[in-house]
Order: C-alpha cells, then sequence, then structure tokens
C-alpha cells in the first residue's frame, strides 16, 4: 500500500493548541488532547466547548423566527376548527419518511384526519405530482370541499404542482431544506431555512428538522388557544425520527442538529417505538444504546431500502406502529429487502467502477458515469460508494423513458467535503432538465443526446476546485500521538463525549507512528491484531486491509479510529485501522 499524505492543521502543536487544551482539562476534567482537537476544528472559547459537550433541547430557537411559521400555523388551525383533513406529502428516504410519520403521528395525536403519500420511485417522479396529489384525494372524504396539503423533504421545485393543488381546493404548505431556486412556488406557506431572507439562525436542518419545528409551534399555538392539552403531548418522543433522519440525510451534525440528534439518540436507546424496537433487534443492537453510526449502517440501510426498491409505505408503516406485533411484519419486510439492495448494489458497483477507473486514468475529476440498466434504487448509495473510494464527486446515470417518447436519463450524484454539487449543477442547467437537492447530494434528469456535453461541462466545474480536491484525497490527522503514553482507556472513553459522529463533526482520526502490532493476523481480506499501550491492549481490526505477502511484524503507521464495540453483550475500546503502512 503506498504512503498516505498526511495532513496536519498548521495549529497542531502550536502553544496557544497546548493553553487551550490544559485549560480543557482543568475545566471539564476531559483529557488535554480532546480540548486540542476542538480548538482545531474551531471551537475556541471554553463557553462554546460547554455549549459543544452539553448541548440540550432548551437551546434550541424559537420556531417562529422562521420564515413563513406564522402562516402556515394560522392554516392548520383553521383547518383544525373547520374540520379539513391535513394531506402529508412525503418523500422516498429516511428523510422523508421519517417527516412523514413524524407529521402523521403529530397530527393524528391532536385530532385532525391525517392522510399520507410517499410517491413509488419506481413508478413515479420525485415529490409532488398530479399523481401523488389524486393518491391523496382519494383517501379523504371529497364532500367536504377542502384541506391543508403539507410537504416534508420536498416541494420547493414544484411550481406547476402546487398551482394544480390549488385548483383542486386544496391549500399547500412546503417544508423543505433543499437548495431553493431563485422564484419560489406560489405555495400558502413555505417553510425552508435556506430562503435568503429566513432569519431562523441555522440553515442546514434535515427535512424531519425543519417538520419538528413545525410541530414545535403548532403545539404551543393550539396549547395557548385551549384546544389541545399542551401537558399531554410530548415532543421529545418523537426526537428518535429526528435523530434518524438527520443522521441518514448527512447533514452536518453541528449547531442545532447536534442538539436534535444527541436527544434523539437518546429516546432512540430507549426503544420505546416498536417499529424501533423491532427494527433494532432485526440488526443485533436491542440491548444496547445506539449510536449515530448504527443509524448510518444499520436502521437507515433497512429503511432506506423500502424507498428504494418500491416500497415506501413499509417504513411508515413500520414506524406508525402500535404494538410490537404490528411492527413484526413491516421489520421483516424491510430486512428481507435491504438484502435485495445489496445484491443491487453489489451488481451495479462491478459494473460502474471500472468506467470511474477509466475516466479517472484520462485525467477526468468530475465522474459521470451512464450504467444501462442499473436499478435506479441504488443509484444514490452506488454513487456514495464511488465519491467516497475515489474522493471525487460523481453522478450515476441509468435510463428513464421521456414523456415524448425520446430517452432520458435519470442521475443520482454525491460529493465530497468542500465542494457543493448543487452550485455545480447550476452551471451546468442549460443541459438539465429537472434537478434538486444539497450540497452533498443531487438527483436530476437529462436527455440522453446531452450526456456528452453535461459531462464535459461538469468536469470543467469541478477541475475549478481542484485545491478542495487535493485537501480531499488527503488523510486528516485529528491528533498523532508522538507519545504513545497519552493512548489510555480513560482516553478511548472521554472520547465519547464529542458524540454523535458525522457530517461536520467527523469521527477523530489519530496517528501512531512506527508501531509494532502485536499479533498481526490476516482473515478473509480484513486484519487483525492488538494494540497494546500503557499495560492495556486494545482489540484492533483493518476492515479490507489484509494485503497478502505483507511482514505486518515490522514497524507500520497505524492511521485509525477509537471505537466502541460490543462482542457476546460486552462494550469494549477497539481500534479500528483506516490505512496500516510501512513508514
Amino acid at each position: 500500500m503506498s504512503q498516505p499524505r498526511y495532513i496536519f492543521s498548521p495549529l497542531a502543536d502550536s502553544p496557544e493548541v497546548r493553553q487551550f487544551g490544559l485549560m480543557v482539562a482543568r475545566n471539564f476534567h476531559l483529557p488535554q488532547q480532546l480540548g486540542e482537537i476542538l480548538y482545531v476544528r474551531g471551537i475556541t472559547t471554553l463557553p462554546e466547548v460547554e455549549l459543544f459537550l452539553y448541548p440540550h433541547l432548551s437551546m434550541l430557537p424559537s420556531p417562529d423566527t422562521m420564515k413563513g411559521m406564522d402562516k402556515a400555523v394560522g392554516l392548520v388551525l383553521a383547518a383544525y376548527r373547520a374540520g379539513l383533513p391535513i394531506l402529508v406529502h412525503g418523500d422516498y428516504d429516511v428523510d422523508g419518511i421519517t417527516a412523514t410519520t413524524l407529521l402523521t403521528a403529530f397530527f393524528r395525536e391532536i385530532g385532525l384526519p391525517t392522510v399520507y403519500v410517499i410517491p413509488n420511485r419506481l413508478e413515479e417522479r420525485y415529490g409532488l405530482s398530479e399523481h401523488s396529489i389524486h393518491r391523496l384525494l382519494h383517501q379523504i372524504d371529497r364532500s367536504k370541499k377542502g384541506g391543508v396539503l403539507i410537504t416534508v423533504d420536498c416541494g420547493i421545485s414544484a411550481f406547476t404542482e402546487v398551482d394544480y393543488a390549488h385548483r383542486q381546493g386544496l391549500q399547500v404548505i412546503i417544508t423543505d431544506h433543499h437548495e431553493p431556486q431563485s422564484e419560489l412556488p406560489h405555495a400558502d406557506a413555505i417553510l425552508n431555512p435556506k430562503q435568503h431572507d429566513c432569519p431562523f439562525p441555522f440553515d442546514q436542518l434535515a427535512g424531519v428538522g425543519v417538520a419538528f419545528f413545525l410541530v414545535m409551534a403548532l403545539r404551543k399555538a393550539f396549547t395557548e388557544q385551549g384546544l389541545v392539552d399542551g401537558t399531554q403531548i410530548n415532543l421529545k418522543k418523537h426526537l428518535d425520527l429526528v435523530a434518524l433522519g438527520t443522521v441518514a440525510d448527512v447533514v452536518p451534525l453541528v449547531g442545532i442538529n447536534r442538539i436534535l440528534v444527541r436527544a434523539g439518540l437518546e429516546v432512540l436507546s430507549e426503544k420505546k417505538r416498536p417499529g424501533i424496537l423491532a427494527l433494532c433487534q432485526r440488526c443485533g443492537i436491542a440491548d444496547r444504546e445506539v449510536l449515530a453510526e448504527d443509524i448510518s449502517f444499520k436502521l437507515a440501510p433497512r429503511i432506506n431500502a423500502s424507498g428504494r426498491l418500491g416500497s415506501p409505505l413499509i417504513g411508515v408503516e413500520l414506524l406508525l406502529a402500535k404494538t410490537s406485533q404490528e411492527a413484526q411484519l413491516p421489520a421483516e419486510t424491510l430486512d428481507r429487502l435491504n438484502m435485495e439492495r445489496k445484491q443491487l448494489e453489489l451488481e451495479a458497483l462491478e459494473a460502474v467502477e471500472p468506467q470511474c477507473r477509466q475516466q479517472i486514468g484520462s485525467g477526468i475529476d468530475g465522474l459521470a458515469v451512464y450504467q444501462q440498466g442499473c436499478h435506479p434504487g441504488v443509484l444514490g448509495i452506488v454513487a456514495s460508494r464511488i465519491a467516497d473510494r475515489f474522493q471525487r464527486p460523481v453522478i450515476i446515470f441509468t435510463d428513464e423513458q421521456g414523456g415524448e417518447g425520446g430517452a432520458s436519463l435519470k442521475g443520482s450524484g454525491r460529493s465530497v467535503a468542500g465542494i457543493h454539487l448543487f452550485q455545480l449543477l447550476e452551471q451546468c442547467k442549460e443541459f438539465i432538465g429537472q434537478y434538486g437537492g444539497h450540497a452533498m447530494a443531487i438527483g436530476l434528469t437529462i436527455e440522453q443526446f446531452h450526456l456528452e456535453a453535461f459531462a464535459q461541462v461538469f468536469n470543467q466545474q469541478v477541475r475549478c476546485c481542484g485545491e478542495i480536491l487535493r485537501q480531499a484525497r488527503g488523510i486528516e490527522i485529528d491528533y498523532h500521538f508522538t507519545e504513545k503514553k497519552h493512548l489510555t482507556r480513560y482516553f478511548a472513553r472521554a472520547l465519547q463525549a464529542l458524540q454523535p459522529f458525522g457530517e461536520g463533526n467527523p469521527e477523530p482520526t489519530f496517528l501512531l507512528s512506527g508501531e509494532r502490532l502485536m499479533h498481526p493476523k490476516p482473515m478473509n481480506g480484513h486484519l487483525r491484531f492488538q494494540v497494546q499501550a500503557n499495560g492495556h491492549v486494545f482489540p484492533g481490526i483493518g476492515f479490507r486491509l489484509a494485503e497478502n505477502g505483507r511482514n505486518y511484524q515490522s514497524p507500520q503507521d497505524l492511521v485509525f479510529h477509537l471505537k466502541r464495540s460490543w462482542f457476546r453483550g460486552v462494550e469494549q475500546d477497539q481500534v479500528q485501522a483506516i490505512h496500516v503502512v510501512s513508514p
């Protein structure tokens, strides 16, 4: 394995960083090294450290500061008084499924007749459509004219569809977090913190986060007007949904998202929602607390599988289940669908990866790949795997029949840190039919005859981000253990104070130089080993890092994460290697 390029902060080992680390150690009883890591990451005052380490729900801003909130609340209040239904329109990913569940559960709890729909990815296009509006209308009593249509995690670019909903006698509230274009649909209220003149203090919420702030505002308004007993409505119980959708949608786990996810993980770990318990049992995590990485690698893929393979309502059915018995069948179905998804993903990766390698060999930085017959449900996850593997933005296309008989392509893209994919697409929009998304993930359609021209312009735009790309291809080291005595069990446990890890708050990466691994043993392509430090032996694993004929007895540079793991119900600290290379 070639020597990776290590990236150290220019502040590393500076006097001000060491001094701050000592202050954190004294004030918060944490290892000095954690204070140094926080400083390098931009948390440079003790009050900021306290806010980061101890986020709590009282820190959340008022939902009334979000543009459009007063109008949205007024529309729902009017519907309540008139006995009109609420029609919730979601999206088929985890963010959309959890947001749909959240609003549906809340409205039903306060006595509002509520129906919901989520488009079938394989049969309907993304977002609001005339067809999905009709599906909602068929679920309600049409003898009473009117109702309020609320979109979650979609709708910010649904111009003609909002007008169509109005012609059906519906009022429309859009709740979304995707990038708005210069013009907005003529909805009766729009909640999206990314609106340029929205005073809400945080614009990185997931769709379920926007929905949660709407629920907060509604609970307050309904209580103040004596329509419900607010003491009987517990919003905290819904934070498990907020954590699921927020982590799964890979929005930054900082600021308000950190507050929501930290509290949501506590609710998730209680497993009081029957559907969550059933899913955790399927994942083998029913008897321990739930971490953010459990959402990313265990819970979210199963819920996502329902949307990817055309059955998104199963995810909502699971999360709305009121009893353990109700939850068993959807949990079992999601587990099966996830196995099917894995196989489809593997087949697609095997077909797409050689094309990507060929493009990279030709000097291309922005990958745009067409794969005939690729299952549309795995486009996004394949793009994510490719972006991670090659550290380049990538868009994977497959066939989608155009409405006029011409061949059109459906694409899904993923980016790397520092490159705003939605903004790149705006520079290529002359070749694009529809598009939407945010910094790290996008969806789009183009005509097949535009693919070559689009790919060229897309690559040109990515190449303009050359320095950012070079940075992304190195390994950022958060702390170099030049003295092994600092690697202790106490340090490993204290590190958990920085959880939850994810986008915007990555898991710290550590380096041991010239380390002699204990008992290195390649097994099925993985490398098992041990690291001894301060009289304690840390078990180690390097997934897919074993190389045939490699001498692991010689000193190695070990780049790693410190993980919490469970073996037969017993928690332990584990070294998870990212790179093991000869210095």
